[in-house]
């Protein structure tokens, strides 16, 4: 009788000391691992061989930029049709305009025809490198399913790392 009496007053003080909650273990019969697939860009350096066209500095060819007797011809030719051009102060105008003109295109077809083709430039094979990503998977673990029965039911509780046990909460509600 006295047991049945401490019994009932520890049970009606823990409901009204809050004690609407008890916990309970269970045994875990396995874990599994959960993995997830993750896509990670990962960089990697490609390089190829490329040919490039570079400019020679060959000294023993003239100056291109010197002024020659095929630049002055030129300059009297643009004068002589520039003259033909205008009235007055135009026409000295044009002399100049047309003797500027006949410089130029005489200088630029110096420059064009008189070297040898291919004298000036040279192909040059160079490996050029670059970096590029690829998406890459990975399989990361996340954590464990851990299984157990409880009551005869089956139920599974995730965590971190594989446990033994798996503590239940019970509540109870009025």
């Amino acid at each position: 009788m006295k047991k049945l009496l401490l019994v009932t007053v520890v049970f009606v003080s823990s409901l009204f000391a809050g004690g609407d909650r008890f916990h309970d273990f269970a045994r875990v019969t396995y874990s599994e691992p959960i993995y997830e697939y993750i896509y990670e860009q990962e960089p990697q350096r490609e390089c190829s061989e490329v040919q490039k066209r570079v400019r020679t500095h060959n000294h023993s060819s003239y100056n291109n930029d010197s002024l020659g007797i095929d630049t002055l011809v030129g300059v009297a030719a643009g004068a002589v049709l520039g003259s033909q051009v205008g009235k007055g102060n135009g026409r000295v105008a044009a002399q100049i305009v047309g003797g500027l003109l006949g410089g130029k295109v005489a200088h630029e077809i110096r420059g064009n025809y008189n070297e040898p083709s291919g004298s000036r430039y040279r192909y040059v094979t160079r490996t050029e490198c670059y970096n590029t990503y690829k998406n890459v998977q990975k399989k990361v673990l996340t954590g464990y399913k851990n299984y157990f029965i409880y009551k005869g039911k089956k139920h599974y509780k995730v965590t971190h790392k594989p446990v033994k046990r798996v503590r239940i909460t019970h509540s109870i509600n009025f």
